[in-house]
């Protein structure tokens, strides 16, 4: 397993690195993480030296000591936008710290995986934790449906792919539901099918296909801006770039990269030169959440 330096390094951007150090240490957090991250080693050092197989008793153990004393932290913070940086980060962080004991052993990653599960879901339930907003984080739901089909080395090897692909992938946060989005979309004609959208969080299908009228291009690239913004969305990375890889004008024409963010940043810094742009997403946001 590695250590949380080395956890840092290699998942999180150059960019992103020095905020999340000067955070994590602003609130306590590093402490946490690299003293829980270091007893963990230690259990697994042992159990793999003794071939005993996994010590699945001291992971789930770990795993709920490390949710209660990274929440009673958390909770401290009264910036909302340092707050979420941070659950984001110490839930990457606790995933990454997973994938690398499932590599360690492999023969019981289905173990593993479903006793930190339950575990966590547990000390949600009797501290009064928010546990669908620490799945959405984690993102169980993904890795539990690869884990009915994979066992052994197999799932300790495409395990290791979700690194790689995770962040090819946004999803709905659920903090309204998704279909009064998409019932806004289609009254304004600017999408084909209202189930089509919906499939672009969430979306596994290379192949997907989703039908836009470009005629409202930059009130796409505002919009997906403002659901990012205001949590409707995460991650935050990849907010445009995966709408651009799936996104299609009703032709077919695919988006050209980076050209919904190019958009969103023109739209942002010269803001009065878009005031009905800004005003039409506004107007569906707000349309969505009275609903």
């Amino acid at each position: 397993m590695k250590p949380l330096h080395d956890i840092i390094d290699e998942h999180f951007l150059s960019s992103d690195k020095e905020e999340l150090v000067y955070l994590f240490n602003k609130y306590g957090i590093f402490d946490i993480v690299s003293k829980t991250s270091e007893q963990l080693k230690a259990q697994l050092q042992r159990a793999l030296v003794a071939n005993n197989g996994a010590p699945i008793s001291a992971i789930t153990t770990t795993s709920s000591n490390f949710l209660i004393s990274a929440n009673n932290q958390v909770v401290k913070i009264s910036d909302p936008k340092e707050k979420r940086e941070i659950q984001e980060a110490i839930a990457q962080i606790g995933l990454r710290i997973l994938l690398s004991i499932i590599k360690l052993f492999p023969n019981e990653a289905k173990e593993i995986f479903k006793a930190v599960e339950q575990t966590l879901q547990m000390t949600s339930e009797m501290f009064g934790y928010e546990y669908d907003d620490i799945n959405n984080l984690l993102r169980f739901d993904e890795i539990s449906d690869l884990v009915q089909t994979l066992s052994g080395e197999k799932f300790a090897n495409e395990i290791h792919e979700i690194k790689q692909t995770g962040t090819s992938t946004i999803i709905w946060t659920k903090k309204v539901n998704l279909d009064y989005l998409t019932t806004e979309l289609k009254k304004r004609k600017w999408i084909k099918k209202q189930s089509e959208f919906s499939k672009l969080f969430s979306n596994s299908d290379n192949s997907l296909k989703i039908h836009w009228d470009m005629k409202y291009k930059y009130e796409l690239a505002h919009l997906l801006y403002l659901l990012a913004k205001g949590d409707f969305i995460r991650p935050k990375k990849g907010v445009f770039s995966v709408p651009e890889k799936f996104i299609v004008d009703f032709s077919g024409e695919n988006l050209k990269v980076n050209s919904l963010k190019k958009i969103s940043s023109k739209i942002t810094n010269d803001p009065t030169k878009y005031t009905d742009i800004i005003e039409n997403v506004e107007q569906l946001i707000r349309a969505i959440t009275k609903t």
